[in-house]
């Protein structure tokens, strides 16, 4: 029989025996899947109109809509950027299906289910088979819209165009990275359209207006100049309130895009000039909210999970603990510039960074978890910790695929996956030993500076040591999913549990975002 009174703290690095007592579990199970019932009502109402299919065009994966109503001209071809899918472009196909449209959405080479290798040149001829099956689909003019990245590939195969074959009826160009191939031809590309949000970095600003003006030197922003009869038709224009990937989501680009992409045959029907789009909220057809519903019910589902493992103990102190996160980001960013070298023989754009900038920090974390002699955790935490992490996946992923991403696992990505798993885990497991022994707000507040040091690290590491520039793209995407987390670890008291739960969902939204490259 024990001698420690009723109520002190474990000595340390013993874990206590007993789980975690939770009241009313089957509350949190009810409330989960009804969150999770309601949004996934949402997501196929909001989605269930527009008919989709997958189809092949050429050796290019491709996901169709069907026109909804009366089919009108053009059929358009979305193309995704750097890191995204078709599944991104379909809250914006979505509008134009409704409007009449027969679209394609390309998976790119690298992206979504795209398994063959993103590399120079690969782009275009992507494209082209797009356009070709849309094109065959219709028998109509197509009509070519392009994010980022692809905006960048739509421009140059519209340029690079054979008239005699067909030129594009309309090109836009949705946060064009650079102007520099266009040329001063005011028909080439055919119909130009670009677009950019107000928050965005300022080079996205400088193509668009650089693209408006080295054709027609006189325009400014918000005027549209040209003619659509003859193809010299040209507008920029500022999506009011988007950053680079919520530019795609806003109505008002919705209203831009589908108002240009009519307006050829508008005008050649003799209809009034297309007014500009005013600034609208995100586009709501009700999968937002489904899939914000589908996630939080996934979110809390975890919680009866995470109570069946072990508590562990530890003595701690809030202001060290700060210190050794800020201790391990520095030598992280470090760590993962001098083994950039074997992070470049990762097939998967940015993931080699990644890999050593966590492995390095986790073994930083785990040094200062080794000193206080925290808790390693348990099997029964990990395991439940994995369970917790899976359906937590699974909330994110699903919905994602209306949305904005593939979560599709195919070639690489499935190696890249388990390499994931163990460097993130070690770092959250790590993490999960050092704020053990906090409580109340001493404990978020470390888990918070937690997620801030983790931005900040790898922001800092393209700033001042020359990481891939592209991380600083991904901090809208990184932020929601490392507070997201940030909740897990909250609930977790067993530092395996807590590295499994947090490394899944995390892992796998990594290993199937980034390209695969060449």
């Amino acid at each position: 029989m024990s001698s420690r009174a009723p109520g002190a703290a474990a000595p340390a690095g013993a874990p206590v025996p007993a789980t975690r007592p939770l009241r009313r579990p089957r509350l949190w199970w009810a409330a989960a899947l009804v969150l999770i019932a309601a949004g996934a009502a949402l997501l196929l109402g909001a989605t269930r109109d527009v008919p989709r299919s997958t189809a092949a065009a050429g050796s290019t994966p491709v996901r169709v809509l069907e026109p909804v109503g009366t089919p009108a001209a053009p059929a358009v071809v979305l193309a995704h950027g750097f890191s995204g899918a078709a599944a991104m472009m379909d809250p914006l196909g979505s509008v134009l299906a409704r409007a009449g449209h027969l679209v394609v959405m390309p998976d790119l080479p690298g992206h979504g289910g795209n398994a063959a290798p993103l590399a120079d040149g690969a782009l275009e001829p992507a494209i082209a088979e797009a356009v070709a099956l849309a094109a065959e689909r219709t028998g109509q003019p197509v009509a070519v819209v392009g994010h980022s990245m692809g905006a960048g590939a739509v421009t140059r195969w519209a340029t690079a165009a054979d008239p005699e074959a067909g030129d594009p009826a309309a090109t836009v160009a949705i946060s064009l990275p650079s102007a520099e191939d266009l040329p001063a031809d005011p028909a080439r590309p055919r119909n130009l359209l670009l677009l950019w949000g107000s928050a965005e970095q300022a080079r996205f600003v400088d193509a668009a207006v650089r693209g408006l003006q080295v054709a027609h030197p006189e325009a400014e922003p918000g005027d549209t100049v040209g003619s659509f009869a003859d193809g010299t038709a040209r507008r920029a224009a500022q999506i009011a309130g988007a950053e680079h990937i919520g530019v795609l989501y806003r109505a008002q680009t919705s209203r831009e895009v589908a108002a240009w992409v009519q307006a050829p045959f508008a005008s050649a029907a003799g209809a009034a000039p297309v007014a500009p789009a005013a600034a609208t909220p995100l586009v709501g057809d009700g999968r937002w909210l489904g899939l914000l519903l589908v996630l939080l019910g996934g979110l809390l589902a975890t919680r009866p999970i995470l109570a069946r493992t072990p508590v562990a103990a530890a003595p701690a102190r809030l202001v060290p603990t700060l210190g050794w996160f800020a201790l391990a980001a520095l030598a992280a960013g470090l760590g993962g510039l001098l083994l950039q070298g074997l992070g470049e023989r990762v097939p998967v754009a940015v993931v080699g960074y990644l890999l050593a900038w966590f492995g390095v920090g986790a073994a930083v974390l785990a040094v200062a978890a080794g000193r206080r002699r925290a808790p390693a955790g348990s099997r029964r935490g990990l395991v439940m910790g994995a369970v917790a992490g899976a359906v937590l996946a699974a909330c994110l992923a699903l919905p994602a695929r209306l949305t904005w991403a593939a979560f599709t696992l195919v070639g690489v990505r499935w190696v890249v996956l388990a390499v994931l798993l163990v460097a993130l885990v070690a770092w959250f497991w790590a993490e999960a030993r050092l704020v053990l022994g906090l409580a109340g707000l001493r404990r978020a507040a470390s888990l918070v500076a937690s997620r801030v040091v983790v931005v900040a690290g790898l922001l800092g590491a393209v700033l001042l040591l020359g990481a891939p520039g592209f991380l600083t793209l991904t901090v809208p995407l990184m932020v929601p999913i490392l507070a997201l987390l940030g909740v897990v670890a909250w609930w977790s008291r067993d530092p395996l549990a807590a590295g499994a739960a947090q490394a899944v969902p995390l892992a796998l939204t990594v290993a199937t975002t980034f390209p695969i490259l060449g």
